[in-house]
């Protein structure tokens, strides 16, 4: 098994970095599974394959466009008016701010809620758009943030306009979160919200830092699980839901999946309340890694189609939660 993480709170440290936590492969826990073959027409890969590459491309040069996307700069209500607009242009869900403080600050975090036919069950799958240099109170100079995390907010978009026509069972909530690298802080507001407002939590996805693949096994894709934590009672099915999205990235990706604990990421409060979490990572937040929360950090060093491969992984594990229904009439 994994060593758990060393902090499990909301330090606004520099998130992950300096973790040593190395993962290893599902199979030595599990046995080894085999990759099936999807079937052409079948519901999951037919939309799966119609994911866009040049689409998740120019969203992430967007994105890293800005000059910074550091959530106490200038440019923080501007990036959420592009991701919002961008929504809306793409899909048919219902999109909306969600408004919170933090000291002196008015953020946003930006939500799509697509209602589910069969079940008021939701299944969330969240991003933070903001970005930052390695000193957290650089709020000026460039800090493009490609992998970290215009490129979980692409794969977020893509799924938003993908699923924007299915008719789904279950509802899905799309999160866009500011304020992560400050502490969690937009993440932590909205899941008291949904707290608050007794919303049906099924089951979260965070996707944080999906665009460099390690330097050795360039196919390998991190799947975090809930391993202790705030809350015990959640870890089977998190566990579980681990086990689902490793089998969607067999049979509808080439990648190879390894298990790591959740930490220090946008899953962290909801954890904390009881809901069950996992997530996507590369890997890439390391001492090695010299992009990492660094003007280099551009579209240049994102491989696309990895970001496509995870793109695909987790679309298809959102609709097999989901369960894909016949279109309305």
């Amino acid at each position: 098994m994994y060593e758990q993480a060393a902090n499990n709170g909301n330090s606004p440290s520099d998130k992950r970095k300096g973790q040593h936590i190395t993962p290893i492969r599902i199979e030595e826990i599990t046995g080894e599974k085999k990759r099936t073959l999807s079937v052409a027409g079948e519901p999951i890969n037919s939309v799966v394959s119609s994911i866009s590459r040049n689409n998740i491309e120019k969203w992430i040069t967007e994105l890293a466009s800005f000059h910074t996307r550091h959530t106490r700069s200038k440019y923080i209500d501007e990036i959420a008016n592009w991701l919002k607009s961008k929504l809306e242009h793409i899909s048919q869900i219902n999109i909306n701010f969600h408004h919170y403080q933090e000291g002196d600050y008015n953020l946003k975090n930006v939500i799509c809620e697509k209602a589910g036919s069969l079940s008021d069950q939701v299944i969330l799958v969240c991003a933070h758009y903001d970005s930052r240099m390695e000193d957290l109170e650089d709020i000026h100079s460039r800090a493009p943030g490609a992998d970290d995390n215009a490129s979980g907010v692409a794969v977020l978009l893509e799924v938003a306009r993908l699923i924007s026509t299915l008719n789904l069972g279950k509802s899905i909530f799309l999160a866009f979160f500011s304020g992560e690298e400050q502490g969690l802080w937009g993440s932590t507001h909205y899941a008291k919200q949904l707290k608050h407002d007794n919303v049906n939590l099924y089951r979260l996805i965070n996707l944080d830092m999906v665009g460099n693949p390690p330097r050795i096994e360039k196919t390998t894709v991190t799947v975090e699980r809930d391993i202790g934590n705030k809350v015990k009672t959640n870890d089977k099915d998190s566990i579980a839901f681990a086990d689902v999205m490793e089998q969607m990235a067999l049979d509808y990706t080439d990648l190879d999946v390894v298990l790591g604990p959740i930490y220090d990421s946008d899953y962290m409060p909801f954890e904390a309340l009881g809901y069950v979490t996992i997530g996507c990572y590369d890997g890439g937040a390391t001492v090695e890694n010299t992009h990492y929360h660094s003007v280099t950090d551009d579209i240049c060093f994102v491989n696309i189609d990895y970001v496509v491969s995870v793109a695909k992984m987790v679309l298809a594990a959102v609709l097999k939660e989901a369960v894909i229904l016949p279109t309305k009439s």
